[in-house]
C-alpha cells in the first residue's frame, strides 16, 4: 500500500530541546550498527598496514577511512537530534542513507589497498542526496533556519563535486590528491559551522551526549575483539600464555576505559556554539584512537602468536607502541571534549602526564600489561577528583 504523499513532503517540525526522557530511538541503533561494519572494516586494515610495516602510510590510510564514515554518523545524530520525528518518510530517507554508509564501509579495504575511492564517492552521493531531502522539509515550518537550510544543501552540493574532482580527475595516494583531500575534509568541518552562523539548528543535549556515548562503546568493542582474538590463538594448538595474558589485559583496557569515559555524565556541561564543536569535533581524537588501540592490540596478538610459531614477525616493541599511542590519545582525547574544562589547571596537567607515562611505556617489559596499570591509575586520579568536587559541593 503506498504511503500518504505527505508522508514525503511535509516540514519537518523542530524537536523540543528541552524534551524529558530523550532517548536513542531503534532507528538510530539501526544506524549505528550500519557503522559497527565499517569500524571493524577500518581497525583490520589498520592492523594489516601495521604488520607489513606501513607505518605512516597506514594510520593516514586509517584516519581518511574512519573520518569518511565517522563524519556522515556525526551530521547524522546531530540532524536527528533536532527534527527526528520518525514518519516513514523520516525512515525511508534514514536507510537510504545507511545504504550509502554501507558503500562506504565497502570502499575501506580499497582504501587500504592503494586504489580509487570509488564506491566511497558514491555512497557520499547517496547519503548526501537522502539528506538534502531530510534538510529541505525543514524549511515551511520553520523559516528562521531558511539561510541554514541554504547553506547546507549549497554546500553539500560544492563539497561533493569538489571530491568528484578529486576521485575522477587526480591520481590516488598523489601529492595533488593528499593535498586536495586535506582541503575537502577541511571544507566539510567548516560547513556545519559556517551554516550554523546564520541560525543554529535546535539539538537535545542529553540526547547528544547519550548518542556519542553509544559510538564510543561500540568503538571499544574492538577492543573486546582483540581480547577474543588472543583467547582464539591462545587456546589454538599448543597454548600459549602470554596470549591468554594479553587477553586479560585487553579486556580490562576496554572496561577502564569505558569507566574513564563515563565518569563523568555531564561530558558537555554548556551548549555555547565554540564549546559544542570542541566536543563534537575532539570526539574525532576519542573515537579513533579507541579503535586504533583495538588495531594495536590485534597486532600484539599476531606478533606473539608468530612468536610462538618461530615465524617472521615484527618486534614486541613495535606492536607496543601501537598500543600506547592510541591509548595516551584516548586519554588525551577525553582531557579535549571534558577535562580540561571541568577540572583546574593542576589536576588537568596530570591528566596530560598520564597520558605521556602510558605512551612511553612502550618501553618497558610485559606490554600491556603496565599500560593497563598506568591506564588503572589515570581512571582512579580522575575518580577521585570526581569525589572531591562532589564532597565539596555537598559541604
Amino acid at each position: 500500500m503506498p504511503l500518504p504523499k505527505k508522508n514525503y513532503f511535509s516540514s519537518l517540525v523542530a524537536r523540543d530541546p528541552h524534551e524529558p526522557y530523550r532517548a536513542a530511538t531503534q532507528l538510530e541503533l539501526l544506524f549505528d550498527l550500519v557503522v559497527v561494519i565499517a569500524i571493524a572494516t577500518s581497525a583490520h586494515g589498520l592492523t594489516h598496514e601495521l604488520s607489513e610495516g606501513h607505518f605512516v602510510m597506514g594510520i593516514i590510510k586509517f584516519l581518511l577511512a574512519f573520518f569518511i564514515l565517522w563524519w556522515p554518523w556525526n551530521l547524522f545524530t546531530w540532524f536527528a537530534s533536532g527534527f527526528d520525528n520518525d514518519d516513514a518518510a523520516y525512515r525511508i530517507n534514514v536507510m537510504v542513507m545507511m545504504i550509502g554508509i554501507m558503500l562506504v564501509a565497502a570502499s575501506i579495504p580499497t582504501i587500504f589497498q592503494g586504489g580509487a575511492i570509488l564506491y566511497g564517492f558514491i555512497g557520499y552521493l547517496v547519503l548526501r542526496s537522502a539528506a538534502a531531502v531530510l534538510w529541505l522539509r525543514i524549511k515551511n515550518k520553520s523559516p528562521q533556519l531558511k539561510v541554514t537550510v541554504q547553506r547546507n544543501v549549497i554546500g553539500q552540493i560544492i563539497i561533493q563535486s569538489f571530491w568528484a574532482y578529486i576521485v575522477f580527475m587526480t591520481e590516488p595516494w598523489s601529492m595533488i590528491f593528499f593535498i586536495l583531500v586535506a582541503i575537502a575534509i577541511a571544507a566539510e568541518l567548516f560547513l556545519p559551522w559556517y551554516a550554523g552562523q546564520a541560525k543554529n539548528t535546535p539539538w537535545h543535549r542529553h540526547h547528544v551526549i547519550e548518542r556519542f556515548g553509544l559510538l564510543n562503546i561500540i568503538v571499544l568493542g574492538e577492543i573486546l575483539l582483540s581480547s577474543v582474538h588472543a583467547i582464539e590463538a591462545a587456546t589454538s594448538g599448543d597454548f600459549n600464555p602470554s596470549l591468554m595474558v594479553l587477553a586479560i589485559s585487553s579486556a580490562a583496557i576496554s572496561f577502564t576505559m569505558w569507566w574513564l569515559y563515563f565518569c563523568e555524565e555531564e561530558h558537555l556541561e554548556s551548549i555555547e556554539n565554540k564549546r559544542t564543536f570542541v566536543w563534537a569535533y575532539g570526539h574525532f581524537v576519542v573515537f579513533a584512537s579507541g579503535a586504533a588501540t583495538g588495531a594495536g592490540l590485534n597486532l600484539m596478538v599476531d606478533v606473539l602468536n608468530a612468536t610462538h610459531s618461530s615465524e617472521e614477525h615484527l618486534s614486541l616493541t613495535t606492536a607496543a607502541w601501537a598500543v600506547t599511542i592510541p591509548l595516551a590519545l584516548y586519554v588525551i582525547g577525553l582531557w579535549l571534549v571534558r577535562d580540561r574544562y571541568q577540572l583546574n589547571n593542576l589536576n588537568s596537567s596530570c591528566l596530560l602526564f598520564f597520558a605521556l607515562l602510558i605512551c612511553l611505556s612502550a618501553l618497558l617489559p610485559y606490554q600491556p600489561i603496565f599500560s593497563l596499570v598506568l591506564l588503572i591509575a589515570c581512571l582512579s586520579f580522575r575518580l577521585s577528583v570526581a569525589n572531591n568536587s562532589e564532597a565539596k559541593l555537598k559541604s
